[in-house]
């Protein structure tokens, strides 16, 4: 499940930062801005980066129209039929999901108890690493696995501490668009759709942080750069 869930992210932030390089930001093209402040390491209580004109604008006459879909439109079935178990088969399947839940519970009990608003936790030593610019990636990165997996109390928790990740400030002077791009735009997106779309913290970070991945994909032919000197 790790790897289609994986790699559906890492589609989802893909398209979510195309679209929103097809936006104009309003500020000046001299580079970020804070709200209502010029130095990106002086905003303090700053939560969002401010949009910037492109560099290289997409012409809108270049970009592809989406089609008019009219009428009712079916969606054809991707998923596998589900077979026929038997009840050994059926109690062998259940056993394994609660393998992985428990396996998943330790995992997540030891992030939270030693490393929590960090991105990683060191799994002999207990110690937090921040390798992905601070700011709760395993949190983050494992949203929707806290609500595939049921653990809703948990999942909650979370929603209300990403909130409060600050995408102004990283200890990192370069950042991976990549790593960035599907852990946490990703992770956002992938959770509020899950959710149901019932928390709307997930979308607010996720164009917070889409403002930020902006300036990366900024480049002569849109392709985003693999490590942004973000500071700058």
């Amino acid at each position: 499940m790790a790897g289609p869930l994986r790699r559906g992210r890492l589609w989802i932030g893909v398209a979510f930062i195309w679209i929103l390089c097809f936006w104009y930001w309003s500020n000046s093209d001299s580079g970020f801005k804070l709200f209502g402040n010029g130095d990106p390491l002086a905003g303090k209580g700053a939560t969002a980066w401010t949009r910037r004109l492109p560099k290289y604008p997409i012409p809108k006459e270049k970009l592809a129209a989406l089609p008019k879909i009219t009428g009712d439109v079916k969606v054809p079935k991707i998923q596998a039929t589900t077979p026929v178990e038997s009840a050994a088969a059926k109690e062998l399947r259940l056993s394994r999901l609660a393998a992985v839940k428990k396996s998943f519970e330790h995992s997540w009990s030891g992030y939270s108890n030693y490393a929590w608003m960090h991105d990683e936790v060191t799994p002999l030593t207990g110690k937090s690493k921040d390798p992905f610019g601070g700011w709760a990636a395993t949190l983050v990165d494992a949203l929707d696995t806290l609500w595939i997996m049921d653990m809703k109390d948990e999942f909650t928790k979370a929603v209300a501490a990403a909130d409060g990740i600050d995408f102004t400030r990283s200890p990192m002077a370069t950042i991976n668009i990549f790593e960035t791009n599907i852990r946490y735009l990703g992770g956002f997106l992938s959770a509020y759709e899950l959710s149901g779309r019932a928390h709307p913290i997930l979308l607010k970070k996720a164009i917070e942080l889409g403002d930020l991945l902006m300036c990366a994909f900024d480049t002569p032919n849109h392709m985003p750069v693999t490590r942004w000197e973000w500071k700058k």
